[in-house]
């Protein structure tokens, strides 16, 4: 059960999302394109596309994007599951039609999410990984743009300050805004790497964020096995595993 993942960037891997999708045999293939242009060939059941720090529509800077587009729309014909994190549900909504753009305001830390009220359906009872998660459930941010909602999709979480935090199109898509692959150390290393704008503007942002991965790292990284488990499930080989 091979899954192809899209590593936009090399201080973004998959993190303890991937542990929870090998753990229930997924074996990992990872495309790296700022050191591997050429994207990788083969027979996958599923698609995993994380964050990076380009805008979902610089194809010129980015020339791999395009080959992203195609990638979801190759394996959405083929019925096969796709996950999106962060830039990869910005970029799931502009292969269905959808525009990204610069949000109002970043989004930095670890923010309050909350299921989404929906007038067609109990999103609750149809998403398992939501059916459990905790009421006061913190997900760690990283982003500056947001997207309109495709048309095909269903909005199933939100908070105060970027109203779509996750979605489903059909079945088998998933777009999530927020960071749920993230590990301590993977937040460390966006605290180092960060640019002198956040610096200048989030001056506090570090002592912050540490405080915050004490009080809500534990239960990200719950949600994220919760999320894990559902989504390989979509996976018929997997179903036996999970």
């Amino acid at each position: 059960m091979h899954i192809l993942v899209i590593q936009n960037s090399k201080l973004d891997p998959i993190g303890i999302l991937g542990e929870h999708l090998t753990r229930y045999g997924a074996q990992l293939c990872t495309w790296l394109p700022e050191q591997y242009p050429s994207a990788p060939s083969g027979e996958f059941s599923g698609l995993v596309i994380l964050g990076g720090h380009m805008n979902a529509h610089e194809d010129e800077a980015f020339p791999h994007l395009p080959k992203v587009i195609d990638f979801i729309h190759q394996f959405h014909r083929e019925g096969k599951p796709i996950m999106g994190v962060c830039l990869g549900a910005q970029l799931i909504a502009r292969a269905f039609g959808s525009t990204v753009s610069a949000h109002t305001a970043p989004e930095l830390g670890f923010s309050p999410i909350e299921v989404a009220d929906s007038p067609v359906e109990n999103t609750s009872a149809t998403e398992p990984w939501l059916t459990n998660a905790p009421t006061d459930l913190h997900l760690m941010q990283w982003h500056f743009d947001t997207f309109d909602l495709p048309k095909q999709a269903t909005l199933l979480m939100t908070n105060h300050l970027c109203k779509h935090q996750a979605y489903r199109i059909g079945d088998n898509i998933y777009g999530f805004q927020f960071h749920l692959e993230v590990t301590p150390s993977i937040v460390m290393d966006w605290l180092t790497s960060k640019s002198s704008w956040i610096e200048t503007h989030y001056p506090h942002l570090d002592q912050e964020i540490k405080q915050q991965l004490d009080a809500y790292s534990v239960r990200s990284g719950q949600f994220a096995h919760s999320v894990a488990k559902s989504w390989i499930a979509l996976i018929p080989a997997a179903i036996a595993a999970v």
